[in-house]
């Protein structure tokens, strides 16, 4: 009996298993492999925001009424004062306190509100208890549908930078009030230099209105006492004419009237009495000169500046400060023709008044008197610049001193013969 085998081949099931457990097999490398770069990438990612000094936190908006912290950076744990795993989880109101952010959480729950962008500061509480100022910029991401899923701040802190900020302003602050004080006690020295001027000038306006005001007194004397004397001739004029028209002869009335005219010497009175008039009205037109001059001389200052006829300024000031120079030197005036120079003319009457007053002063320091002593007054037209030029024979500047001229009290003369004050003003308001 013959023996028979059955050879059965291999069925396809068992060779797709195979392949489809090699598929599977190359789909989980692939997928390892991917997951491999994308933690690679991810590690690169946290340990760039780890490297960056700013703050970077995401926090999870889906829940209603809590903002949670998944994800920061390691400068914003350090800052904080925790690990960052202690951090997440956790609700930014834990760290932005409410209470001391009052009015920012406001802006932030508005912006919420609003889906925009915010840049505010806010105070951050650290995990001992103590503060620190972050600026923050923050944004929020939606899904497809358009819902906010993430709020991400971006910030950093801005202590320091406050603290610089507050000292600045302290500083600007104190140089304002610095230039407040400095402001009013310039106010103060030009009116202590204005005082001074007065209390120089008074007495000697007063010496200067007192010479014509004397010949004007001498004068009207004279005159009322002519008057006198013409009365009591026309009295003797009209009885000779009684006389004379009641018959009685012209050489008998005659001598009489000569002996009368002789007595009140009646071609002196004749010679002298216009000339009374004549130095009345000068010394009327002397001191009405010198009122005026010291009402233009003392002109209320202003804001705003004007046009103004400096030479009339110049010479307005020389009669104002006449008993100053007088003595002292004659003065040389050389005023070019100049056009009218928009300027507070008060305040440069002040400025001429203290060049004209140290000019004689200098020259009595060289012990020069009138005879001698020369103070010479220029003004010219240059370019587009009036030049006003005050000069002296007098003892000059010593050289140790010229670099503190202009320098506010600083003085060579005697205690109660200056401020120190005349120039450093005259700087200022020129």
């Amino acid at each position: 009996m013959d023996t028979m085998t059955l050879t059965t081949p291999a069925t396809p099931t068992v060779e797709l298993h195979r392949a489809d457990r090699e598929s599977s097999e190359e789909l989980l490398a692939a997928l390892a492999a991917r997951c491999a770069y994308l933690q690679s990438e991810l590690n690169l990612r946290n340990s760039a925001l780890d490297a960056a000094g700013s703050h970077f936190v995401i926090a999870d908006m889906q829940q209603s009424q809590a903002a949670t912290i998944v994800y920061v950076n390691s400068s914003v744990a350090r800052d904080c004062g925790y690990v960052p795993a202690e951090m997440l989880g956790r609700d930014l109101q834990d760290f932005f306190l409410p209470e001391l952010n009052e009015e920012q959480s406001n802006q932030v729950r508005q912006a919420l509100r609003m889906g925009s962008d915010i840049r505010t500061e806010m105070q951050v509480r650290r995990k001992d208890g103590s503060t620190f100022w972050a600026g923050i910029f923050m944004t929020f991401l939606r899904d497809a549908q358009g819902r906010i899923t993430h709020a991400v701040g971006i910030g950093a802190d801005i202590t320091a930078r406050l603290e610089q900020e507050r000292e600045r302003q302290r500083l600007q602050d104190q140089l304002y009030n610095e230039m407040r004080e400095r402001e009013r006690m310039a106010i103060e020295l030009r009116l202590a230099q204005k005082l001074e001027s007065v209390g120089r000038l008074a007495a000697g306006i007063a010496h200067e209105i007192n010479t014509p005001i004397q010949y004007i007194g001498d004068s009207v004397l004279f005159l009322q006492s002519a008057r006198a004397d013409m009365q009591k001739l026309q009295s003797i004029y009209q009885t000779a004419l009684r006389r004379i028209a009641a018959g009685e002869s012209i050489k008998t009335v005659g001598p009489e009237v000569k002996t009368a005219e002789g007595a009140v010497d009646l071609d002196f009175l004749v010679t002298e009495i216009p000339k009374s008039f004549e130095r009345t009205l000068q010394g009327v037109e002397r001191v009405a000169g010198i009122v005026r001059a010291l009402k233009e001389f003392a002109h209320p200052d202003a804001t705003e500046h004007a046009a103004a006829n400096i030479n009339h300024a110049l010479e307005t000031t020389l009669v104002v400060a006449r008993n100053e120079y007088k003595y002292s030197a004659e003065i040389e005036t050389r005023l070019g023709s100049l056009p009218e120079v928009v300027c507070n003319v008060g305040e440069l009457n002040q400025v001429f008044l203290n060049l004209i007053v140290n000019a004689a002063h200098a020259i009595q320091g060289s012990g020069q008197d009138a005879t001698t002593g020369r103070i010479t007054i220029t003004s010219e037209l240059r370019d587009d610049q009036a030049i006003i030029s005050v000069n002296d024979n007098g003892c000059g500047i010593a050289p140790e001193n010229l670099e503190k001229i202009f320098d506010p009290f600083f003085t060579t003369k005697p205690v109660g013969l200056g401020t120190g004050q005349g120039l450093a003003i005259a700087r200022y308001r020129s």
